[in-house]
């Protein structure tokens, strides 16, 4: 060969450097400890995972129970509240039994004591009641049981109540029971 051949074959060999295994051995060693340290740092976020998971179980659950109470017992402060009307109620069959002295009157009244607490224990509860008669029919609020012929009253008026209508806040919670003019 000449030595412009041996020039340029030994320009186009590139020099790469040796290996040895002291560096495979070392460069194993450091992915290794960057791999433990992963499989760490993945263990802490899978215990992190599992704990929430349980957390939000034990959460989930105990709403569930609350509103199973709620739902068989929701209903116990409005009966508690009323209970005292019922002792009031047995109070006048008691106090009537066997007297033959006792007037209507005194009775009526304390019927109407006992009215008016129910009244005041459903108010303290939100549970109002509200007027039908000469209303124009909605039946968001009422329950037209008849329709009559009225010529004192424009056609849809309610002209007669049967039963009261109440609301609790801003819901209907009893429609009122109406006779509607024709």
């Amino acid at each position: 060969m000449t030595t412009k051949a041996k020039s340029k074959k030994s320009k186009s060999k590139k020099t790469i450097p040796v290996k040895t295994k002291k560096d495979d051995v070392l460069k194993l060693e450091k992915l290794r400890s960057e791999l433990a340290e992963q499989k760490l740092a993945f263990n802490a976020l899978e215990d992190r995972h599992l704990r929430l998971r349980a957390e939000f179980d034990n959460y989930r659950k105990q709403k569930e129970k609350e509103i199973s109470r709620l739902f068989q017992y929701g209903g116990s402060d409005a009966i508690v509240a009323l209970l005292p009307v019922v002792d009031d109620m047995e109070r006048i069959v008691n106090s009537t039994n066997g007297d033959e002295n006792v007037s209507i009157d005194s009775i009526m009244e304390g019927v109407q004591l006992i009215l008016d607490k129910v009244s005041r224990k459903l108010e303290r509860l939100d549970v109002v009641s509200f007027d039908s008669v000469g209303e124009k029919f909605d039946p968001d609020l009422h329950d037209a049981l008849m329709v009559k012929e009225s010529g004192e009253h424009e056609e849809n008026i309610v002209i007669e109540e049967f039963e009261k209508g109440y609301r609790m806040k801003d819901k209907v919670i009893r429609h009122a029971k109406v006779v509607v003019s024709k």
